[in-house]
């Protein structure tokens, strides 16, 4: 359980980071050398927020899992349908066809739309926590570049994980 905590937190920082329109609608954090010294108080904060961050991220995959079956495609064949597409391949090179290419447009179309409604949520849940944006991926900078705040974040997503 401690693993999938710290791993669903980092997967979840992953994603929020990866994530070209959160990027597009904040200026970038400075660079790591930067970054400003981060207290306990801030790194518990961003520890909570982050686990609320996670949960918010994992009900959203499980509502675009049941668009995309919805739709008649199973997880696979849409995230093949959307390599192809991002690498410019056409229906008949990714051996699709043409239904399928068209409940993908459907199910991306409402996925769209739930994560358009994640990422404001995902945001809310970071500030209700008392970081800014900004700040948040401050810190989640500074964790990636100190090997001390990685075992700081450690203990207290143990400490978390002991208290559920």
């Amino acid at each position: 359980m401690k693993f999938f905590v710290s791993t669903a937190c980092m997967a979840m920082m992953v994603f929020l980071f990866g994530t070209a329109s959160v990027q597009a609608q904040f200026e970038q954090p400075a660079q790591p050398q930067d970054i400003p010294e981060v207290t306990d108080e801030e790194l518990k904060t961003f520890v909570d927020a982050s686990i609320r961050a996670q949960q918010i991220q994992n009900q959203a995959q499980m509502e675009m899992i049941s668009i995309v079956e919805d739709e008649g495609l199973d997880v696979e064949t849409y995230n093949n349908i959307l390599q192809g597409l991002q690498m410019g391949q056409s229906a008949e090179e990714m051996e699709v066809s043409e239904s399928d290419l068209e409940n993908y447009e459907k199910a991306s179309a409402l996925i769209g739309d739930i994560e358009m409604e994640m990422e404001e949520q995902l945001i809310a849940a970071i500030e209700d926590e008392g970081l800014e944006l900004q700040r948040f991926q401050e810190i989640f900078m500074a964790v990636q570049s100190d090997a001390g705040l990685q075992q700081k974040m450690q203990q207290y997503i143990q400490e978390v994980q002991m208290q559920q």
